[in-house]
């Protein structure tokens, strides 16, 4: 099952009307594409979406899961948004609580063991991997973790000489281990309908597993952690989702060497025309996905398909999403522009990158910026807003 309906108020205009994981990434991608993609190479084939914040684009993107090999008789890829009817439903309190709205969908797949997945991380974890070691430890559940500093937004647990999770506090304030969840978990069906009918279970105290349900089992369950030592990110903020990004220019996020697949007949990527490039045009370690025609200079960007960057424009450490039109000499940088903004010719958006600042300016989709406006670094218009000629538009210091 993948948890893919969460959207957070970090990430700002960009998630005011999709959830997280539809986030656009990578030029042709959508996050959630990493966990359908690890999914498909490992060879699981019964897949259930749990999505609640604003699904449409999420099951437009998804569709019947072909793109990942999810169709076939014994095979699918479903869309789980909360329901009303039958004998429960309400709106999904939690992630823990979210899956066991869909008890039926587990029940239905005559499944022995559970593997939960987020849709909102980047990486290439292996996920028969993570199965086998559950299987050798004879665990009920484990989790898997990766090794980091301390950050007070993650769950972080203590790890026994054999792997076995000796402790779990979820959102320490204080550095309490270096092994942090990557709310990924393999669970034992019979073990997780034990605990969703326990006392606290039927009491409604079990609704997220990392603040309740891991707790609650550490002591009374055979607990293990997987350490995964590759790639990951997280995409919670957005200075997270722009580091990503950058990630993927340097060549640590291998979106080829890891078999990353997409849906290339969503109607914002199908049918696109190779890339074009004048004769003014000038790009350096960036990248460029079909549809798009440059004129200007893109350096250390990457941009979607159907973007369009005029003549005398530069863009600099930028992430320019579908059908963005930029002016000619625009000046764009450090900046994240969701689908189909337009900006005037003239217009300034985070400032010059002379400039001493490290924030990220941010235009909603369908946003139509006139020519000679200056969006401050740190800016952040909302979706569809129009912006007149000559405007300045503050931003964060």
């Amino acid at each position: 099952m993948v948890l893919a309906g969460g959207r957070v108020g970090e990430l700002s205009v960009l998630t005011m009307e999709r959830p997280k994981a539809a986030l656009p990434f990578g030029g042709y991608f959508r996050i959630i594409d990493f966990a359908l993609s690890n999914l498909m190479h490992a060879g699981l084939t019964k897949v259930g979406i749990l999505s609640q914040y604003r699904p449409a684009s999420l099951i437009e993107h998804v569709g019947t899961g072909e793109s990942w090999d999810f169709v076939g008789l014994d095979r699918g890829a479903k869309i789980l948004p909360p329901f009303w009817g039958g004998d429960a439903g309400d709106w999904y309190r939690g992630n823990a609580d979210a899956v066991e709205q869909n008890w039926n969908f587990i029940n239905d797949a005559g499944a022995d063991l559970l593997l939960i997945v987020s849709g909102d991380h980047i990486h290439d974890i292996d996920y028969q991997d993570v199965i086998r070691t559950h299987l050798e430890k004879d665990a009920d559940m484990t989790i898997c973790f990766k090794s980091m500093d301390h950050d007070p937004s993650y769950g972080f647990a203590k790890l026994g000489p054999d792997g076995h999770i000796a402790d779990y506090r979820e959102k320490p304030d204080e550095p309490f281990s270096e092994y942090a969840s990557l709310t990924t978990y393999v669970i034992n069906v019979p073990i997780l309908r034990e605990v969703f009918k326990s006392r606290e279970g039927k009491a409604g105290e079990l609704l997220e597993f990392g603040r309740h349900v891991i707790p609650y089992m550490v002591d009374k369950y055979k607990m293990y952690g997987y350490v995964h030592d590759g790639y990951w990110a997280y995409t919670r903020t957005v200075p997270m989702y722009y580091a990503a990004h950058q990630d993927l220019i340097s060549g640590l996020v291998d979106i080829e060497k890891w078999g990353i697949r997409t849906n290339l007949q969503d109607t914002l990527v199908a049918d696109q025309p190779p890339a074009r490039f004048s004769r003014t045009a000038e790009v350096t370690n960036s990248l460029i996905s079909t549809g798009c025609e440059i004129e200007g200079e893109v350096i250390n960007s990457v941009l979607s398909p159907g973007v369009r960057v005029g003549k005398g424009a530069r863009i600099v450490d930028s992430i320019l999403c579908h059908n963005t039109v930029v002016g000619e000499d625009v000046r764009v940088y450090r900046t994240i522009s969701d689908k189909h903004v337009q900006l005037g010719s003239g217009t300034v958006c985070g400032g010059e990158e002379t400039e001493d600042n490290t924030s990220i300016t941010l235009i909603g989709k369908l946003c139509e910026i006139g020519a000679r406006v200056n969006l401050t670094p740190g800016a952040a218009l909302p979706p569809e807003q129009r912006v007149p000629d000559g405007a300045r538009v503050e931003g964060r210091s």
